[in-house]
């Protein structure tokens, strides 16, 4: 009975997850990078680090807090270990959803390593997962940053 409980538990709950679509563009060597995740998530971390009310879509400084947010969680690195200048492109809201898109011109796809840290610190259940692709084609494997991971940098393979 306990079993079921904790199982009806999980699946009413599940976790809390972000996905990253990280596409290397060959011809412009660039990534596209496209972070989607859960609006009312995003608004409470924001509440949270300005210690004030915070709605995306009223807010006025709040797509400058967002990409404070978002620039400050995810990072990549090029083969020298040095921060690549990610450059924010915008977002979009949709329903329950946000949308961040970022860009960055790269030499080439060696040697990247990337670090997601978007909203572990809110919730301990927190996974986000991140998709390479290469010119639109998705490229395995993908990664997944937790709560065992923030802070850490892990290979970018396309």
């Amino acid at each position: 009975m306990l079993l079921l409980a904790l199982g009806l538990a999980f699946f009413w709950h599940g976790v809390h997850m972000c996905t990253a679509t990280v596409d290397y563009q060959a011809k412009s060597k660039s990534l596209e990078i496209m972070i989607a995740m859960s609006a009312d998530h995003l608004e409470e971390i924001l509440r949270k680090n300005s210690g004030r009310e915070i709605e995306l879509d009223r807010t006025p400084d709040a797509p400058s807090l967002a990409q404070a947010y978002v620039l400050g969680r995810f990072d990549i690195k090029d083969s020298n270990d040095k921060s690549l200048k990610l450059k924010w492109v915008g977002w979009e809201i949709k329903g329950g959803n946000v949308n961040c898109y970022v860009e960055t011109p790269v030499p080439g796809p060696e040697g990247l390593k990337l670090r997601d840290d978007l909203l572990i610190d809110w919730q301990r259940d927190q996974v986000n997962r991140v998709l390479p692709k290469r010119d639109g084609k998705g490229k395995p494997p993908q990664l997944l940053f937790w709560v065992g991971t923030l802070g850490q940098y892990l290979p970018l393979v396309f």
